[in-house]
């Protein structure tokens, strides 16, 4: 050993004396080296390490599960008692219109144009709640005036 040894390398070599390093996760194996060639990469890199994302990233998974929920309201439409479906109607506008907020704030903080997801106006969401109160389980709120023909997949 080193007649002269920086404080940090003691510590280092004490704690390796007793055993702190043993059996970490990817002991033995390489490490993941990434490239960080773009002026965003560290960025990137510093917010998957905290376990976070970037905001419009986090906002799109929103969008995903409120549009899960609007898909779900479709399916148990018909179910509906006809004296319930006028607030039924309602209450889906009203979520419907919440999603159209959020795809509204998704197309101004995504980085380009062809990541956008369209909007959800509001007689786009009238037509597929009445098309499903009507028994039609081939509309799709994640992607207004679209239906899909029975037995296909939706791409998702």
């Amino acid at each position: 050993m080193r007649q002269w040894e920086s404080a940090i390398d003691k510590q280092i070599r004490e704690a390796q004396e007793r055993g702190d390093f043993d059996n970490l996760p990817g002991q033995g194996r390489p490490l993941h080296v990434e490239s960080w060639d773009d002026e965003w990469a560290l960025a990137y890199h510093v917010l998957k390490q905290a376990g976070e994302t970037l905001p419009w990233i986090s906002l799109g998974r929103d969008i995903e599960a409120a549009q899960e929920k609007l898909r779900q309201m479709l399916r148990e439409a018909p179910k509906i008692p006809y004296a319930e479906r006028e607030r039924a109607r309602e209450r889906y506008l009203r979520e419907a219109a919440a999603v159209d907020k959020l795809l509204e704030e998704y197309a101004f903080m995504v980085p380009v144009r062809h990541l956008e997801r369209g909007r959800l106006p509001r007689h786009v969401a009238a037509a597929q709640f009445d098309a499903a109160i009507r028994g039609d389980s081939n509309v799709d709120p994640a992607r207004p005036g679209v239906h899909h023909q029975p037995g296909t997949d939706t791409g998702r």
